[in-house]
């Protein structure tokens, strides 16, 4: 999974938090476009069980937008009831001391509130990319990939400003599986959603002779269950659509491609390159 590292600008003061926080912040350009997805936010008991059970100190958001520091060490949680699984899933992205952005993705039994599955890694460090309150999503759709088998999605969303850059990417989803003592990746990092500029208008970027309008074309994929299967898994299909912000007709095709199970992972290089192509 893509790794994420860093101090995100202050957030938009959301009622629901502000009641809690007490003051309010103003939103950077991440929290606008990620949303503070406040009925995910983790609740503190349900992050001190992870925090014990990963052995890190102050296991805590900082104030919504804020960098995580000594006093609270977790950058972005996303907490979900999953009756399914018996309990209630947890996925934290965290500071150990000076080490890299590490991630968790746990359940937490109902019967017992002790954690029970679990799957930890790190993330890469990217000092230009940030990770803040509402950076993650646990997506509980059905995956019944097998008999007894169940997948869930994790959405990560990464702060990296557009600058002058003339593409960008969303929210990239990993699917998991639950399994014995383990939780385990069986898709990594499929792009959820991108854009491209078809014409930047004038700012910072340009000189005088810009035209006044930016437009971009927007590519919003989804991820669904197909009716065959491979090696015994269901197979996946992923579908897209494009969309211009200016109000014109975007004349692309829906796009839709098939992912297979090798018997490890659900690869993405074939539909990758077919994505790459359609959005060409």
């Amino acid at each position: 999974m893509k790794q994420l590292g860093q101090r995100a600008a202050r957030a938009a003061c959301i009622a629901a938090l502000a009641l809690a926080a007490g003051h309010c912040l103003a939103a950077s350009e991440h929290e606008q476009n990620v949303g503070a997805q406040v009925e995910q936010l983790c609740d503190p008991r349900s992050l001190a069980t992870i925090g014990r059970f990963v052995q890190v100190a102050n296991f805590k958001e900082p104030p919504l937008g804020q960098a995580p520091d000594a006093s609270a060490a977790v950058a972005a949680s996303a907490c979900r009831a999953a009756p399914a699984y018996h309990g209630r899933l947890v996925a934290a992205a965290y500071r150990s001391g000076h080490d890299d952005l590490q991630l968790v993705v746990a359940v937490i039994d109902s019967a017992t509130g002790q954690v029970g599955p679990s799957f930890k890694a790190d993330l890469d460090s990217d000092p230009a990319v940030k990770i803040v309150s509402g950076s993650l999503w646990l997506d509980t759709t059905a995956y019944d990939l097998a008999p007894g088998v169940r997948a869930f999605g994790l959405d990560v969303t990464t702060g990296l400003p557009h600058g002058c850059a003339g593409v960008g990417s969303g929210a990239r989803r990993t699917l998991f599986v639950s399994q014995g003592r383990f939780i385990r990746p069986v898709l990594q990092d499929l792009p959820m959603s991108e854009w491209a500029l078809i014409q930047r208008g004038r700012s910072q970027c340009t000189d005088s002779s810009a035209p006044d309008l930016t437009i971009t074309e927007n590519f919003t994929a989804a991820l669904g269950l197909a009716p065959t299967s491979t090696r015994g898994y269901r197979d996946l299909v992923v579908t897209a659509t494009a969309a211009r912000d200016d109000g014109r007709i975007d004349e692309r095709p829906p796009f839709r491609a098939l992912l297979k199970w090798d018997g490890r992972l659900y690869s993405i290089e074939e539909q990758q390159r077919a994505w790459t192509a359609w959005r060409q």
